[in-house]
């Protein structure tokens, strides 16, 4: 959380010095909720923010009339964009290349990128192959990566609700 309130606090020179986020971790740690955090604060503060996951971007290319480029430059528009789920998508050749697309855009714009993922940072070192590698290259390049670990939030939440039921109607 102390990362996340600095990121927000020096957002003029993360801004400036094109730099970003990659919060890693296993599911549960709260990667999304401070990509979230981070986003709605610098939202308040009047700066146009974007978050998605890859899942939607393909979707909305593969919907989209008015074609590839436009999608991507829309993605691009942003001072910030949040991509939460990286690495959850179809590995197809298709949706590595819109990946790559929408990472070289943002290095190439010189726009700030967060990106949220359940792979380890070793992972992202050792792609398994040529396409990945382009991408996680950028992305590392682009984005300090930043550890999130713990016991998952949503297993004590749903233990927490199971002990409230238990109560309830026990």
């Amino acid at each position: 959380m102390h990362h996340a309130h600095r990121y927000v606090e020096q957002w003029q020179t993360m801004r400036a010095e094109n730099l970003g986020l990659f919060l890693w971790g296993g599911v549960g740690t709260g990667k999304s909720f401070l990509a979230g955090c981070i986003a709605n604060a610098l939202i308040e503060q009047e700066v146009p923010v974007h978050m998605t996951n890859f899942a939607r971007i393909l979707n909305e290319l593969n919907s989209s009339f008015s074609g590839r480029n436009e999608v991507v430059d829309k993605l691009c528009c942003y001072p910030l964009l949040v991509i939460d789920d990286f690495g959850m998508e179809r590995g197809t050749e298709y949706a590595l290349e819109q990946v790559y697309n929408i990472a070289d855009s943002r290095y190439r714009s010189r726009k700030p990128l967060i990106v949220t993922t359940n792979l380890t940072l070793d992972e992202m070192r050792r792609p398994q192959d040529t396409p990945h590698a382009r991408i996680y290259d950028r992305l590392l390049e682009m984005c300090v990566p930043i550890s999130c670990i713990g016991v998952s939030f949503r297993k004590e939440t749903a233990q927490e609700k199971l002990e409230r039921m238990k109560r309830l109607i026990g």
